[in-house]
């Protein structure tokens, strides 16, 4: 039999911390035998203060710390660990990433936009069939928006942008305002943005691929509200723009209360859903997309393909 080692990825984000531990061989490819998740909420006040907040540090140390300690039951041999736009943009991330060293003994690699939109792209093409004209693949954190523009699987864009979904809530849904208006003004705003950075040439796409919590949530609500199961897996699922808006359109009009009690929608993410939604709907509409196609993979198995060596089959869901 061939010899199996065990990675580890650990994406620690801007809304969640994400670990996947999976078993590698060189001809039985990755499978993934444990996931793990907690939403510490690291972006918290960063888009105002500039500052990870005590707590949300704290919160992220516990989870992590936490983690480390499921690698080591399973026997991982190999963890890479990464950090992105929240830890990437506080003036005190290196704080954060001395913290992690010394209360959980992993060295935290804050990643650059670009890395981060790379290694997002790297699963999603180990997953989709990319040849065949432009494909547009967004990944909505929660600080920040990365975006790749590929042409027949050849990446020709790469864009980031600081529309994350915990970002866009801290500074445009703070609840005070009117909730309907405010996500208008907010959809206004990313209109305008998007218009601006997203020329039509580079940007136009038959195919739009979405990863990140934001879309997941929404294919999960789209399947409960057509009346298939919600805990379904969405990974290759697709939602119209008209569901889409159709969705942003009727969770904008509830509390923040009644949307935590709809079915498909995480609760935790009850607060910030409408400005992932927001993001969804303006970018459909500017790279003229009907659809987007939902990938539940993200970063983290694209640094286990990176761990494994890029000629390695997909991972087994």
């Amino acid at each position: 039999p061939e010899r199996r080692e065990r990675l580890a990825a650990l994406d620690v984000g801007s809304n969640s911390i994400r670990l996947l531990v999976a078993e590698y061989g060189l001809h039985t490819g990755i499978t993934i035998i444990d996931e793990d998740k907690e939403q510490p909420r690291l972006a918290a006040g960063v888009a105002q203060t500039g500052r990870l907040d005590p707590a949300a540090m704290d919160r992220a140390v516990a989870a992590i710390r936490r983690m480390q300690g499921v690698c080591e039951r399973r026997g991982v041999t190999r963890l890479a660990a990464v950090a992105t736009s929240a830890v990437r943009e506080a003036t005190n991330g290196d704080e954060f990433v001395q913290r992690v060293r010394e209360e959980a003994g992993i060295d935290l690699i804050v990643i650059d936009a670009e890395t981060e939109a790379a290694l997002s792209y790297r699963s999603v093409a180990h997953h989709f069939p990319l040849a065949g004209g432009r494909t547009v693949v967004a990944d909505i954190g929660g600080g920040s928006l990365e975006l790749i523009s590929a042409v027949d699987g050849l990446v020709e864009h790469t864009l980031s942008l600081p529309f994350g979904a915990v970002r866009l809530t801290d500074l445009h849904l703070d609840g005070k305002r009117d909730q309907r208006r405010a996500v208008r003004r907010l959809r206004e705003y990313l209109g305008r943005q998007f218009r601006r950075k997203l020329p039509i040439r580079d940007w136009s796409a038959p195919v739009l691929i979405g990863s990140g919590g934001s879309f997941t949530n929404l294919a999960r609500m789209a399947a409960a509200r057509r009346g298939l199961s919600a805990t379904d897996p969405v990974h290759g699922t697709s939602v119209s723009i008209a569901e889409g808006e159709h969705m942003l359109d009727w969770l904008a009009g509830m509390s923040r209360d009644r949307r935590s009690e709809v079915e498909g929608l995480n609760p935790q993410r009850a607060d910030i859903i409408l400005s992932g939604l927001a993001v969804t709907a303006e970018l459909m509409e500017r790279v003229e997309a009907r659809e987007v196609r939902i990938s539940a993979f993200g970063l983290r198995e694209g640094l286990l393909l990176e761990m494994a060596g890029a000629d390695t089959t997909p991972a087994a869901v």
